[in-house]
């Protein structure tokens, strides 16, 4: 009987095994690619290489790979993807990426992440009391995504969102200051791919509740209305609390030729952290405060992404669902419509813990 799969076995030694692409603009305006592999040989005293070329195709890139590389470059175990924000500012820039959907040799679970500064210096960051850096970001990106603080977006989950027209594609973003190496929000792209606005940390875990995309725990925190007026002391004016199971549902409208959406929002809470002590009258108030304060915080948030035609949330999908006729009609300009839509965001609290202390 013959083994199949093994006439063409490639030993790990023989082959320089890409964990970590990166693409950017360098100073001059040149597309440059850069890749990261680890280094297997016990004679090596380092465990990372790092290769750069100037090139306008990540195929052709790996021919110049394979010149300075010890072994035949492999892309069947990419981790991540960095992408300069100079990139994102150019039209066009996607097509870059084409080799990754078309070779089934390629790793479409990599994830994809906007560097907010320069590809360059995060390829030569060398942290001392971290891992390498093709484990390091994935671990940085589950963590943040856990908390709900940032996205994670695949090179598949990317594709999608760059067909789907009735959501803008977003990607989360690393940023590489004072040594530290962290994700610091989500980058959000328009409607021709091109970079259009960052979301901070909060900003991010907001979306994701509108979005009902959360994944892990959310936790929260608010600041109390009351003024600390001596400055003396410590101030205790902050309000936090996890988030549970959230319950969205969405009512849709079509009048006068525009959309209308109302987001319900019901999340129970567990209080975390209270100014005050909780009675039955206190914890009205404290629930009612929160459901002020964070109702503001998501319309706010709402108005602002209507403004700069951005729809993060993914409301273009409801309005196809929902009035398919008129939808044919914007799905090629959906932002200009959502821009016009009428949007808002109601929440309810159902505080379903409040500590073992009252």
């Amino acid at each position: 009987m013959g083994l199949t799969g093994c006439n063409d076995k490639v030993n790990i030694e023989d082959i320089t095994m890409a964990l970590l692409y990166g693409i950017d603009l360098d100073e001059q305006g040149n597309v440059t690619i850069y890749m990261s592999s680890p280094v297997f040989s016990k004679d090596a005293k380092e465990k990372n290489e790092e290769f750069k070329v100037k090139s306008l195709s990540f195929k052709e890139a790996r021919d110049y790979f394979d010149a300075k590389a010890t072994g035949i470059t492999a892309g069947g175990k990419l981790q991540a993807i960095l992408i300069g924000r100079k990139i994102i500012e150019r039209n066009d820039w996607f097509s870059l990426l084409d080799v990754f959907y078309r070779d089934p040799k390629m790793r479409l679970n990599a994830d994809i992440l906007v560097i907010n500064g320069s590809v360059s210096d995060v390829f030569e960051f060398s942290p001392k009391n971290k891992p390498r850096l093709s484990v390091f970001i994935p671990q940085l990106i589950k963590t943040a995504n856990f908390r709900n603080v940032s996205v994670r977006t695949t090179l598949r989950n990317f594709y999608s969102l760059n067909s789907e027209k009735g959501i803008t594609p977003f990607a989360p973003e690393l940023t590489l200051k004072d040594d530290i190496l962290e994700i610091s929000g989500t980058t959000l792209l328009n409607n021709q791919n091109q970079y259009s606005r960052s979301l901070s940390l909060k900003e991010t875990l907001l979306i994701k509740i509108l979005a009902d995309r959360n994944t892990g725990q959310i936790s929260m925190w608010l600041k109390d209305k009351q003024d600390n007026k001596n400055n003396n002391t410590i101030p205790n004016d902050k309000i936090s609390f996890y988030v549970r199971d959230i319950k969205r549902n969405v009512k849709k409208k079509y009048k006068d030729g525009k959309y209308q959406f109302d987001i319900n929002l019901k999340l129970p809470v567990s209080i975390t952290e209270s100014p005050i002590l909780l009675n039955d009258e206190s914890q009205g108030n404290l629930k009612k405060e929160i459901e002020h304060e964070l109702q503001k915080e998501l319309n706010h948030l709402i108005k602002s992404l209507q403004k700069e035609k951005l729809d993060p949330i993914g409301l273009g999908q409801f309005a196809r669902s929902f009035k398919y006729h008129e939808w044919k009609k914007v799905e090629d300009d959906w932002v200009s419509a959502y821009q016009q839509s009428k949007i808002n965001v109601n929440v309810k609290i159902i505080l379903v813990d409040k500590g073992t202390t009252m």
